[in-house]
């Protein structure tokens, strides 16, 4: 396991970090990043490469790090989000992909849009970890920037209204709250996004379909890349000695660990989930899990969990997105179709929907299943 940290070092001793590279194919001997070990495991070699990248003096503001399965029908929009808030940068983990998502990411690399690195797995470990822990102690380029958010392709940051949705308005508040820097993630709640039960998936927006949303103590981070030692827990880093988390006002937060149940408060901003969606595309999602092979496998999605982790639409649940913001989206995402070749790899990708879906007709058609686990 040490010879990708040894293999590093040299890089980093010979020519410095490479900043430029837009795709990066990561294979199976890389699935110990998978792995939930903490740093008293780590080798020496794993050290040292960990202390040079920490030398590498960051040139950028602020990046995105997420990850991204047989999500192609949100790509454009995930990604138009994200640059409208201002992130310099985005980084898109992929591996196993059947809806034709590939050409379009690669696509989206080669205009340089995007940063993506390609992971093939043997189906043993959680990418999603391994992903993040790649980004934190391999991925050279991610170093020229200060600060990344970790999160997966069904998530969108929002800030409090008063950082007028802008990430480095944020990230200025958090150098006047905390300027002696101890502060090394921000640490923002999930709000969970309800779709009422709905069996197909309709057009539009992910923001514009689901407005209506429940409270969740769950989190994802942005991390002040150079205080990370690891993101093996996914939703909260490992930090160095001295460092805190705090939370979205900047006030410690006390995590005992990543499944502790947090009093939830959206003041400072949030991460809106969109996890159940349609029935029909939940379905991709668990077909996702049903492909993986570990042991302890979380993403094991049974049908029935579409209903139990969802709810209904109410005037108390009514969580709408900014109007403006969306309408900033849309221009983003129309800007990225009139680039060479992405309109055509998005269409491509929505031409693939109705054969992912197809996979249940063994099974009697996700119709069928619909109603007899909905009864």
């Amino acid at each position: 396991m040490d010879a990708p940290f040894v293999a590093s070092i040299e890089r980093l001793r010979r020519s410095g970090p490479a900043l430029d590279t837009t795709h990066l194919i990561i294979d199976e001997t890389l699935d110990f990043l998978g792995e939930v070990g903490d740093e008293t495991t780590w080798t020496p070699a794993r050290w040292l490469n960990f202390l040079m990248l920490g030398r590498i003096a960051p040139r950028r503001r602020a990046a995105v790090i997420g990850t991204m399965r047989d999500d192609g029908i949100y790509a454009l929009e995930w990604i138009a989000h994200y640059r409208a808030l201002g992130f310099e940068h985005l980084f898109i983990y992929t591996n196993d992909n059947a809806d034709a998502s590939d050409v379009l990411l690669r696509q989206l690399a080669e205009l340089g849009i995007i940063t993506l690195i390609e992971s093939r797995t043997g189906g043993l470990v959680c990418p999603g970890v391994k992903a993040f822990n790649h980004a934190v102690h391999l991925l050279h380029a991610l170093r020229d920037y200060e600060w990344v958010l970790f999160v997966d392709s069904d998530e969108f940051f929002i800030p409090a209204d008063e950082y007028g949705m802008s990430v480095f308005n944020v990230l200025d508040a958090l150098d006047r709250k905390c300027p002696d820097r101890s502060a090394g993630a921000i640490a923002y709640q999930w709000m969970w996004y309800n779709s009422a039960m709905i069996f197909k998936r309709e057009q539009g927006l992910l923001s514009e379909r689901f407005r209506y949303a429940t409270s969740h103590w769950l989190t994802k981070s942005l991390v002040r890349l150079h205080d990370v030692l690891s993101m093996r827990q996914q939703h909260i880093p490992d930090l160095r000695a001295n460092r805190v988390i705090v939370d979205s006002m900047f006030r410690p937060f006390d995590t005992t660990g990543p499944w502790h149940d947090w009093p939830v408060q959206y003041a400072g901003g949030r991460i809106n989930h969109y996890w159940p969606k349609s029935f029909e595309e939940f379905s991709l999602k668990k077909a996702r899990g049903d492909t993986l092979k570990m042991a302890d496998n979380e993403y094991l999605r049974d049908f029935r969990l579409f209903f139990e982790w969802n709810g209904p639409e109410t005037p108390e649940t009514y969580q709408p997105v900014d109007t403006a913001f969306l309408s900033t989206v849309r221009r983003g995402m129309a800007k990225l179709r009139s680039m060479p070749g992405v309109a055509a790899c998005e269409a491509e990708v929505e031409r693939q929907f109705p054969r992912l879906l197809a996979r249940y007709d063994a099974a009697g058609g996700l119709p069928q299943i619909y109603e007899a686990v909905k009864a």
